[in-house]
Parts: C-alpha cells; sequence; structure tokens
C-alpha cells in the first residue's frame, strides 16, 4: 500500500502536468459560453473581409476593362472610332493597349495608387449623366481641355503609363528610324525628357491650335524640358 504521502504527491505532480498541458494547448475551452462568441466572431469578420475585398477586386478589374469604358455614349460615338483606328488598337503585331494600361497606374505595383486613380477617373460619369457631351460637336469643343488634363498628368508622373509597355532600357536603337534614335539618345543622355514630350496625339486626335495649347502645359509644369528642344536633334 503506497503511504498517503506519496499518494498525494503523485495527486500533485498529475494535477501541475494536467494544469501544464492544459495551458500549452492551442484550444483551451473558455469557462463561459458567451466567450466562445470572441473567437467564433474573428473568424466570420475575417472571412467576411477576405470575401469583401475580392468582390471589391473583381469590381475593379471588370470596371478597367475597354468594353466597360467604352460603354458610355460620349465614348461610343467618339473615343472609340479614334482608339479602334490607333496604332495601339490594331497593328501587324497584334499587340493591343486597352484603355487601363494607358490611363491607369499598374494595380500590381501599388494597389492603393490604383484604387485612388479609380475614384478620380470614375468621376468622369458626372459629366455623362449631366449630358455634357452628346454628340461629335460637343466633344470637340472640350477637346482641348481633355488633352491638356491628360498631357499635365503625363508630364508630372513621367509618362508613368507608358512605361508600362515601354522600356528604354530594352530600346533597340540600332533598328530604329534616324529620327527616332537620335531623340531616344539625346533623351536618354541628358534626362529631363519623358513620353509625351514627343508623342502627342498617338491615339485620341490632337485640338485645333494643340502647339498652343502644348506651351500652356509646358508653362503650368514646373521642372521639365520643353519637347521642341528635342526637334533640334533632327536638325
Amino acid at each position: 500500500r503506497t503511504p498517503a504521502p506519496l499518494r498525494r504527491g503523485a495527486t500533485t505532480l498529475g494535477g501541475h502536468m494536467a494544469e501544464e498541458k492544459k495551458r500549452s494547448s492551442f484550444w483551451t475551452k473558455p469557462n463561459k459560453k458567451w466567450l466562445l462568441g470572441i473567437p467564433l466572431g474573428g473568424f466570420v469578420m475575417l472571412a467576411i473581409g477576405a470575401a469583401g475585398l475580392q468582390i471589391m477586386n473583381t469590381i475593379l478589374h471588370e470596371t478597367s476593362k475597354t468594353e466597360f469604358c467604352l460603354a458610355c455614349h460620349s465614348h461610343t460615338v467618339n473615343i472609340k472610332p479614334e482608339f479602334e483606328a490607333s496604332g495601339h488598337a490594331n497593328n501587324t503585331l497584334g499587340v493591343r493597349a486597352e484603355c487601363a494600361q494607358c490611363h491607369l497606374p499598374n494595380m500590381e505595383d501599388s494597389w492603393i495608387h490604383y484604387v485612388m486613380r479609380k475614384m478620380v477617373v470614375s468621376l468622369d460619369i458626372i459629366p455623362e449623366l449631366q449630358g455634357k457631351i452628346t454628340d461629335p460637336a460637343d466633344y470637340e469643343a472640350h477637346r482641348a481641355e481633355m488633352a491638356k488634363a491628360t498631357w499635365i498628368e503625363f508630364r508630372e508622373n513621367d509618362s508613368e503609363y507608358c512605361k508600362h509597355c515601354h522600356k528604354a532600357e530594352h530600346m533597340v536603337l540600332e533598328n530604329q528610324g534616324p529620327m527616332a534614335r537620335r531623340r531616344h539618345e539625346m533623351s536618354m543622355e541628358k534626362g529631363g525628357y519623358t513620353c509625351i514630350d514627343c508623342h502627342q496625339g498617338l491615339v485620341h486626335k490632337l485640338p485645333e491650335d494643340w502647339e498652343k495649347v502644348w506651351d500652356e502645359v509646358v508653362e503650368e509644369t514646373s521642372g521639365s524640358r520643353k519637347g521642341p528642344e528635342l526637334a533640334a536633334a533632327d536638325d
């Protein structure tokens, strides 16, 4: 028969081991049933957050498609014909630049920047609902205004959207035409130039007196060199 002190010691040791095992367990049942709602509520909120994020990303993706952009009346009538006739939409290589690639930042590079920019461009729906541009005549009346705003944006962000596809470091200058090669060489050597300094009107038609509009853009975007300086490379 085991002496009483030994039995009490064994009991105490077993109790400590059981308590230690209980503490080290990943899941410990709470003393009160209502406390179960805390972890369960956390899991539910996590699931709702994940679903909400997925829904948001799906909406962002779907509303960035060219088909969605051209669905508005003013875009269907005025922008779609220009886009389809441009080399960015149809060309010998079969490479197509969609609206989002030229007017939105890369989502993979900065999701927050992308979402913020989407919020800004979504405001375009307001003049659409107001009927500000209903026919080609209205569009032409506002073409210079829209071109100026876009050119300013491109100068200020160093033609960020162009560089989604066009990388100066990957250009094979020897295979370019004489004018393009000289301009690109000058741009790389001196710096301070950006794509939009030379490449206006590639997809959308230039407004009347576009040179005057461009001069205004240059004046309002300090710290950038004038595009015409590159023309000296052609002389």
